[in-house]
């Protein structure tokens, strides 16, 4: 059987997602105090289950000493949402300038009128015939 060796990226709203942040921000932290700070879940057995889901995920890695902290993968997707800064609301979109004659786009050649000016001489074959409807009563409007 084939071996998984990609790590699954916690969805966020997820306790796993809420414990990489705090433990991004915060440094490794015992299982009991991770608990203490992060909701993940009421029962003592619900919390350990989040945990190790967490853990077989690769989003969580408990270390040697007993503490739990994120892999360097969780750790690099922290630091590019930090390295994302919110641009103030007047710097992100640029002034707005008068159009000119010089600065807009040329027209499209469709709508520019012949230089030679209209047709004059209609070919036979390109007029159509003249519509008419007939009535149920077999007469013609």
């Amino acid at each position: 059987m084939a071996s998984n060796n990609t790590t699954g990226r916690a969805k966020r709203g997820t306790a796993s997602y809420a414990a990489g942040e705090y433990l991004h921000k915060h440094g490794a932290l015992t299982p009991h105090a991770l608990f203490a700070v992060v909701d993940m879940g009421h029962k003592a057995g619900h919390q350990e289950d989040t945990l190790q889901r967490g853990i077989r995920s690769g989003w969580l890695v408990q270390q040697d000493d007993g503490k739990i902290s994120i892999s360097n993968f969780a750790r690099v997707h922290y630091d590019q949402l930090e390295g994302e800064k919110v641009r103030p609301a007047g710097k992100v979109a640029a002034l707005r300038e008068p159009t000119s004659v010089f600065t807009r786009p040329a027209l499209s050649k469709k709508h520019i009128p012949n230089p030679r000016g209209l047709r004059q001489d209609i070919p036979a074959w390109s007029v159509r015939e003249k519509a008419s409807f007939k009535s149920l009563g077999g007469g013609q409007s």
